[in-house]
């Protein structure tokens, strides 16, 4: 053998041994690089294709921007966050970032089970006590002796939603009335509406809760936002009673409004949805509901929303609304690391630049910045932002009534429909409220 086919059999030799040390040391790197990424399960309830697709864009952003954290996205049913989150997290094999639904039988009893982490901290961190107003934040507060409302931070929630008057200013136009500002006002509109023949309010019993908030938006409508504790302290079961003036006056003027023929005729055997439908349709003047009708309603350019007409003296009236689930930290983010990790994606996912996402698609972010993006396409959902946003600086995000007791629910529904039946009055309808209430409270003195 030649000296020049030696030398060429070991130059060869050489590069083979030079490229599997290449690889060895590219494997390696890449082991190295994978051991300091951060890997994050997350389960979350968007299921509907337009807010899938903002949070898959979410996650996508958010890793771009933190190559050192990978979130595992799994899209559940809204019953999922429930007991089978509960099952998962006990197990220790859940998500490290959940939704949870707010409320005792949720995070309450995750939270008595040291199944979350507090998130006060990172909320300083973050700058979540500023961006957002108390009564936001205030629905994701458990204390250590199980108090709902106070004590810790569990959760931070990304949309937002509202309880409002939706008009068409089309029939309102036709019939010479400007849009009520208050509930005297609006009692005036319907009957002058009822007159000329058009239906005044759209109302739907059938199924669903469109009659209780109906009456819990009238009663507060006559709260001032500054003056709020006293339901605070009824929805967060610190105590309190349900007979107050004011909703036995929402009552007795709902039961008035009903005399006078201002329902839409047959509400009684409508669904809430079809009530929706009819009204989109141009069936009725107006229609106290709440914003997960946005988009449905888009389309029709006569349809416009605003603040609930207020109460006598009121200038800044509270209104029933809330927020979605709320974004929390499970016990399985067992290392500082991991925590770090889903904090700073919780803060993503409630940032402005999500808020600015969430409103490209049609729908209505918890936070409330003044710089908001509105697509120019959706001059309805620009309404109601304004809404939102003059409301939380104020202060004034109200309650659904029903959250004050596990069973307030059906007795809000099955009163209502009784009262405007005639078949009981507004003082005992209350009576019955408050009797559900303090039997509920009794049963947590333990």
């Amino acid at each position: 053998m030649c000296d020049s086919t030696v030398r060429a059999q070991y130059f060869y030799s050489s590069l083979r041994t030079l490229s599997r040390l290449i690889s060895a040391g590219v494997l390696l790197g890449a082991a190295m690089t994978s051991a300091q990424a951060v890997t994050l399960n997350e389960w979350d309830i968007y299921n509907y294709p337009q807010q899938t697709e903002a949070v898959d864009e979410a996650v996508k952003v958010f890793q771009q921007q933190n190559p050192g954290i990978v979130i595992q996205r799994s899209v559940h049913s809204f019953e999922d966050t429930r007991i089978p989150l509960k099952l998962a997290l006990t197990a220790g094999d859940g998500p490290q970032i959940a939704q949870v639904n707010q409320g005792g039988g949720d995070m309450g009893s995750l939270v008595k089970d040291k199944l979350l982490w507090p998130l006060d901290e990172y909320a300083k961190t973050y700058g979540w006590t500023t961006h957002f107003p108390d009564s936001i934040l205030k629905r994701n507060r458990w204390s250590d002796n199980q108090d709902f409302g106070s004590g810790k931070l569990y959760g931070i929630a990304s949309l937002g939603e509202m309880v409002g008057l939706y008009y068409n200013k089309a029939l309102l136009d036709k019939a010479g009335i400007a849009v009520p500002k208050t509930l005297a006002e609006l009692e005036q509109a319907m009957k002058k509406l009822k007159a000329q023949g058009t239906p005044p309010m759209m109302l739907g019993l059938l199924d669903g809760n469109m009659g209780q908030q109906l009456l819990s938006t009238i009663w507060e409508a006559q709260i001032e936002s500054s003056d709020r504790k006293k339901l605070d302290d009824l929805i967060y079961d610190v105590g309190g009673t349900f007979k107050d003036d004011k909703l036995v006056k929402a009552a007795n003027m709902m039961k008035s409004w009903n005399d006078k023929g201002y329902f839409f005729t047959g509400y009684q055997g409508i669904g809430h949805d079809d009530a929706a439908t009819l009204f989109q349709n141009g069936q009725a003047a107006f229609l106290v509901s709440g914003t997960w009708y946005l988009g449905q309603f888009k389309d029709n350019k006569d349809i416009h929303f605003a603040a609930m007409p207020m109460g006598e003296g009121v200038q800044h009236a509270l209104m029933v609304g809330g927020t979605d689930l709320a974004f929390s930290i499970t016990s399985t983010a067992k290392t500082k690391e991991q925590q770090d990790a889903a904090a700073k994606f919780i803060d993503y996912i409630v940032s402005d630049e999500m808020a600015n996402r969430w409103l490209k698609v049609g729908f209505l972010p918890a936070s409330a910045s003044k710089n908001a993006q509105i697509p120019a396409d959706n001059p309805l959902l620009a309404e109601t932002y304004q809404v939102w946003v003059t409301l939380n600086q104020h202060d004034g995000l109200g309650h659904y009534v029903d959250w004050a007791t596990p069973t307030m629910n059906t007795e809000l529904n099955q009163n209502v429909q009784q009262l405007l039946a005639g078949r009981q009055t507004a003082e005992q309808m209350v009576a019955r409220f408050d009797d559900n209430y303090q039997s509920y409270l009794k049963t947590l003195k333990h």
